[in-house]
């Protein structure tokens, strides 16, 4: 494939390389979910996966473990749940079966009765090893697999945007402004959606990243024009000079590169578009939540024998006497001493 058209041809071309690599193999691990809204002969809903997916990102933070571990285990339920038909109540045993895999894949020791208890996924430890067994067997997962997912092409085009961004000489603007963390995050919220499963993970990711620089871009202009009024308004070309310095219109000259990483990975327009609408409500959502504080009501749901051994507690309070911040403090032995010397001899005080 020639790639004469990339800013930066001998930074990136081994790179490209392992773009087309992971583009032959994107495919064969993509799956096509077609779960129905509501339920219908008692089938798994598309809410009911992306009730278990948002499961599987709490165990994800619950245990520590990689990202690797929570993309591996969503495709692999995307990909059983593409192939077989499944019924509702085994949807729990399923997820937590395919993270159980993907922690073993990456080399994570999870004790299975633990993760039963944890997850609350209604089976036992032999039920998840027996369901394990599985999806294994209906996917022909072998020990070792290298799967190819949306975290895949988010990573590698990362790494191709900042060489690219290096060539021009932005590898420090580009390092301050685009955090690694906080696109796994993103990318994370956008496969808890499984309107997004069956879309190409390389668009996914392309259009995430391209999303997220578009923001950072967006911040940085508005942080730059807040500068300049601050400054006073200069001349007609001085502003001209001073908008064609500032980070945010450097950062502008990657758009070309990211089309050619879209001609790359052969992303229709049109497809380019669907997928940044869907994206981009997602993304939407979660922005939304950061602003705003996060109220959460908990309810303790007690059995009637707990509820009556349990004290009322509504009106227990207790007030502690002040403590003077400088009044000297007499040693232990001192209040033993006293406390002695008044006892013995209080009687005849009196």
């Amino acid at each position: 494939m020639d790639t004469s058209g990339l800013p930066v041809p001998d930074a990136i071309h081994p790179l490209v390389e392992q773009l087309q690599e992971a583009l032959v193999l994107e495919t064969k691990y993509q799956p096509n979910l077609q779960l129905p809204i509501t339920t219908q002969n008692d089938e798994i809903t598309i809410g009911a996966r992306d009730g278990s997916a948002h499961v599987l990102r709490c165990l994800k933070v619950w245990y520590d473990l990689p990202s690797d571990v929570f993309f591996i285990a969503i495709n692999l339920m995307d990909r059983f749940l593409t192939k077989m038909k499944a019924r509702p109540k085994h949807m729990a045993c399923i997820s937590v079966s395919a993270f159980h895999i993907a922690a073993v894949q990456m080399a994570q020791s999870l004790d299975a009765d633990h993760l039963v208890s944890i997850s609350q996924c209604k089976c036992t430890g032999g039920d998840l090893k027996r369901m394990s067994e599985v999806i294994r067997n209906k996917l022909g997962w072998a020990p070792g697999t290298q799967l190819v997912t949306a975290l895949t092409f988010l990573r590698l085009f990362n790494v191709m945007f900042h060489a690219a961004a290096a060539q021009l000489g932005l590898a420090e603007l580009y390092a301050s402004i685009v955090k690694e963390s906080e696109l796994l995050l993103r990318l994370e919220m956008v496969a808890c959606d499984g309107n997004c499963a069956s879309l190409r993970p390389s668009e996914v990711a392309l259009v995430l990243l391209c999303t997220y620089l578009d923001a950072a871009v967006n911040r940085l202009d508005n942080s730059a024009e807040a500068a300049m009024s601050l400054v006073g308004t200069p001349g007609p070309s001085t502003s001209d000079l001073a908008m064609a310095a500032t980070p945010a219109h450097q950062m502008l000259r990657l758009v070309d590169f990211a089309a050619e990483l879209q001609k790359i990975c052969k992303i229709p327009k049109n497809s380019l578009y669907r997928t940044h609408e869907a994206v981009g409500a997602i993304l939407s959502k979660y922005n939304a939540q950061e602003q705003t504080p996060h109220r959460q009501r908990l309810v303790w749901r007690l059995s009637s024998r707990t509820a009556r051994l349990l004290r009322p507690t509504d009106k227990f309070t207790s007030n502690l006497p002040a403590i003077a911040e400088h009044a000297p403090i007499p040693s232990p032995s001192r209040i033993r001493k006293s406390w002695k010397f008044t006892r013995r001899h209080g009687n005849k005080r009196r």
